[in-house]
């Protein structure tokens, strides 16, 4: 007997955005779903697309597609579903901006690790929803790659190089994203966000202290993105091939430091919550934390204000909205992943062991890029 509880998971779901009527049916189906057989599932589906569009009131609601997806995340594992993605440890523990930086220069620090980051004046540093789907996708083909370097089917040169598709939409697409046009297009801004990250250099700072000697030591590693990127895409026909394929070659040390563990993650859930750069931070450092917690604890909230990029000012008024925003992000993750037992304190965010949304057992089942 499952102990999924309907109530609870309906409640997160209001929190998370969706209007009463879809949030009652979908906690429903979801309960359906931990005794029903596959077939009963899919005809509940069915059922599910035969609703109104009048059921869309506000721009704040669960779209139909939207609440079909969760359905599909529910039934069936990422594995399963070929949507195994992985991010970078490093790139958890300490994120990036969430907006626009004023700074070519930007640090988070997660307890005695620092991560910096640095690109040029005239380009600027990497920020936002579209910059984390890129280096989950950059984390994810280099894992693969590495699975064909370890079989000896390629060195490591072969595998640094990741082919970005002859077409922009064709990439765009599995990214999760449709291609637009204009000043604040989907085209121009990833374009943009490809530039800023290919340009960043990442320094890891590790301090360590030694208590038979009173000797603190630090150490640094670091590491340029790309040693290369050409991108050929035609931007007024997207679904073009182009007579040249783009890619990037990523440097040698930064595809170590990527392919070292890689974090898993639901390439679904990502899309469904890729509009918030916060609640993408929320949920690949909950699948990270959750992947080896013994036993429950709280985690301060100026711990998580210095690590995730958000970057609000160190005041009474920023830690509040920080608060705010995380709890936001909280509520988008959880109506994806009902088992996460994350809960809001006065103190910080109190989180229990649960079933992880992506185990991490899956690091030894990358699959191989398919030729």
């Amino acid at each position: 007997m499952s102990d999924f509880d309907e109530a609870e998971y309906r409640e997160k779901l209001i929190k998370g955005g969706i209007d009463k009527n879809t949030a009652f049916d979908l906690a429903r189906r979801y309960a359906e779903n931990q005794e029903h057989s596959p077939l009963q599932l899919d005809n509940a589906k069915k059922e599910e697309e035969k609703k109104p569009a009048s059921r869309r009131k506000t721009k704040r609601e669960l779209t139909q597609r939207s609440v079909n997806q969760i359905l599909q995340i529910q039934e069936e594992s990422a594995q399963d579903a070929d949507a195994l993605g992985f991010i970078a440890r490093l790139l958890i523990q300490a994120t990036m901006p969430h907006s626009k930086p004023e700074s070519s220069e930007w640090s988070r620090t997660n307890g005695n690790l620092t991560m910096h980051m640095m690109a040029p004046s005239s380009i600027g540093l990497p920020y936002g929803s579209y910059a984390r789907l890129l280096l989950v996708w950059i984390t994810t083909q280099a894992a693969r790659n590495k699975v064909r370097v370890d079989k000896g089917w390629i060195n490591e040169a072969e595998a640094r190089r990741l082919e970005l598709g002859d077409s922009l939409s064709g990439f765009m697409a599995e990214l999760g994203l449709l291609p637009t046009g204009g000043k604040e297009g989907s085209i121009g801004r990833l374009r943009d966000q490809m530039r800023r990250l290919f340009s960043t250099a990442i320094t890891a700072t590790l301090t360590e202290s030694r208590e038979d000697t009173g000797l603190i030591v630090d150490k640094l590693g670091g590491a340029m993105v790309a040693d290369e990127a050409e991108l050929w895409w035609d931007t007024k026909r997207p679904d073009q091939s182009s007579l040249w394929r783009s890619y990037v070659e990523l440097s040698p040390k930064f595809f170590r430091l990527i392919t070292e563990k890689p974090v898993p993650l639901d390439m679904r859930v990502l899309r469904l919550i890729k509009r918030s750069p916060m609640a993408l931070d929320v949920y690949c450092w909950a699948t990270y934390r959750v992947s080896y917690l013994k036993r429950a604890t709280c985690i301060p909230w100026p711990s998580l204000m210095a690590q995730i990029g958000a970057n609000y000012p160190d005041t009474t008024r920023g830690r509040l909205d920080f608060k705010a925003k995380f709890k936001q992000g909280l509520d988008k993750v959880r109506a994806a992943w009902p088992e996460l037992d994350a809960t809001p304190t006065e103190k910080g965010l109190l989180l229990k062991r649960c079933t992880p949304q992506v185990s991490r057992k899956t690091r030894g089942e990358i699959p191989p890029p398919q030729e």
